[in-house]
């Protein structure tokens, strides 16, 4: 989706594509990168805005909005250390909407934004248009990038279908809250095949032979774990089929393995497993074929794969197996490494209840 300049968009053209639209069955997650935002929005059009940048020391801006007419925005600042509303500073100057920072609860640096979603609007209008907000004077107090804020909040209006109405992020107008559809509903969770685990006889069976079988999948992958070295597993799906993990390769932090289907009589060929995740890579839909740090458990395939040795970014996904196939039912992704939380990464697939 192109996001439009606010310039070149009149207010009545998307007055009218708003009340003609059907409301969505279903909703397809975004992922976008704008300069030093991120926007993330799930399954249920839940969407999340992280503004970040590589400056340090930084102040983070989170955002969360839940779709629907009553979704309300909340907004948080993260920070090593709590921060004073007199502190903040927009491009240089103090601002009147920076009375909205409410004080920190505990010693983590992590701060509400208004006490609503009508102040979190207005600390938004009085900054989306800034270069940098910064918590004190000088080169080493710490900043929070706003490039690419407004594209970021537009991105969200558009997503969620609140262009026009009084909940908008960015273009706000007469239109009430109950034009905005409702959120999608989150699919129910896929109730998992538990298999009695297998026995280390069989366990080792099945690995050995697809090591054998599989060994040109091994080759074309360029997997340099030797097999006499690599940690290899074997799991039960079911009473005919099993889950094989051959390690592939190893780092100071993690590791990754192909992972086979295979009949546990000893019939066929093993097939190889890749699994389809919502989320666009380069305009293509974003397919794991290698599976780090991976788990197999109750009847749950688990991948957990960071960009670096901090986990401040990466991907994570949970399946189910449901006798047929894995059922995807968390999926979480953050592409940039620039110092947040290890493992807080936005959602963009839950199942209902998560």
């Amino acid at each position: 989706m192109k996001i439009p300049d606010s310039r070149t968009l009149p207010l009545a053209a998307a007055l009218v594509a708003l009340t003609m639209a059907p409301a969505a069955s279903a909703a397809t997650p975004v992922y976008r990168e704008i300069k030093d935002w991120v926007v993330a929005c799930d399954n249920t059009t839940r969407c999340e805005a992280i503004g970040m940048q590589e400056a340090y020391p930084q102040i983070i801006l989170r955002l969360v909005v839940d779709a629907g007419p009553s979704g309300e925005p909340e907004l948080s600042l993260e920070s090593e250390a709590p921060v004073a509303a007199r502190d903040l500073r927009l491009d240089g100057a103090r601002f009147a909407a920076s009375s909205l920072l409410q004080p920190a609860t505990g010693d983590e640096g992590v701060q509400r934004i208004g006490h609503d979603g009508a102040q979190v609007r207005s600390f938004l209008d009085a900054v989306r248009n800034g270069t940098d907000l910064r918590a004190g004077i000088g080169e080493g107090a710490p900043s929070a990038s706003l490039a690419g804020l407004s594209a970021a909040l537009l991105l969200i209006d558009e997503t969620q279908r609140r262009l026009g109405t009084t909940t908008a992020l960015l273009r706000r107008g007469p239109l009430p809250a109950a034009q905005v559809p409702a959120a999608p509903a989150a699919p129910l969770p896929t109730r998992a095949v538990v298999a009695a685990p297998l026995d280390d006889a069989e366990a080792s069976r099945l690995v050995a032979r697809v090591r054998l079988q599989a060994a040109d999948d091994v080759r074309r992958e360029d997997c340099f774990v030797e097999p006499d070295t690599a940690y290899d597993e074997a799991h039960a799906l079911d009473h005919d089929e099993a889950l094989v993990a051959l390690e592939c390769w190893h780092g100071a932090y993690q590791s990754s393995s192909l992972l086979f289907r295979v009949r546990r009589d000893g019939a066929g060929a093993p097939r190889r497993l890749r699994l389809t995740v919502p989320v666009q890579d380069e305009g293509a839909p974003r397919v794991i074929d290698a599976f780090t740090n991976v788990g197999f458990g109750q009847g749950q395939l688990s991948h957990f794969a960071k960009g670096r040795g901090l986990a401040d970014c990466g991907e994570s996904a949970t399946w189910a197996f449901d006798g047929r196939d894995f059922r995807l039912q968390r999926y979480h992704r953050l592409g940039w490494c620039r110092g947040g939380n290890p493992g807080d990464w936005p959602t963009l697939w839950r199942t209902r209840g998560d």
